[in-house]
């Protein structure tokens, strides 16, 4: 029998992590501001052309945001593909509360920035972070 190659060792996970096998952060935002309508943050995709998101992580608040209402989209003004509906923050109440959003899409994007658009302003000074998780397929592209 002709030598296979060298030997390979499996692990409990055998997948590299710098592959599209796994998920990773595809975008991030802090100290967003959630007191104003419109697009409110870009959020550059970090190198990927080819991807699918498949959470996003809302956080950090720096005040409860019981009125503010907020979506993420591939294009302004809540525009292009709704990655994440417009819809209320009110589970955000305080900067230790982590709040993962419905995906509402996810479909391969090739969009280089994400927009995160207010939709209701929290009327009063408010911030929050904005974490964007998903598989990268750059490779396949």
């Amino acid at each position: 029998m002709a030598n296979p190659g060298p030997s390979t060792t499996v692990t409990i996970h055998p997948s590299n992590l710098a592959t599209n096998q796994a998920i990773r952060l595809l975008a991030v935002a802090t100290g967003v501001n959630v007191n104003a309508t419109g697009d409110q943050a870009v959020l550059p995709i970090i190198n990927s052309s080819n991807y699918s998101v498949s959470n996003v992580v809302f956080t950090n608040a720096s005040v409860s945001l019981s009125s503010a209402a907020a979506g993420l989209f591939t294009a302004p003004s809540a525009g292009g593909t709704g990655v994440v509906a417009n819809a209320a923050l009110s589970a955000l109440t305080g900067a230790t509360v982590v709040s993962q959003r419905t995906v509402a899409s996810t479909a391969t994007q090739t969009s280089q920035n994400l927009y995160l658009n207010v939709g209701t302003a929290q009327g009063a000074t408010a911030t929050m972070d904005v974490y964007v998780y998903g598989y990268d397929f750059s490779t396949y592209s």
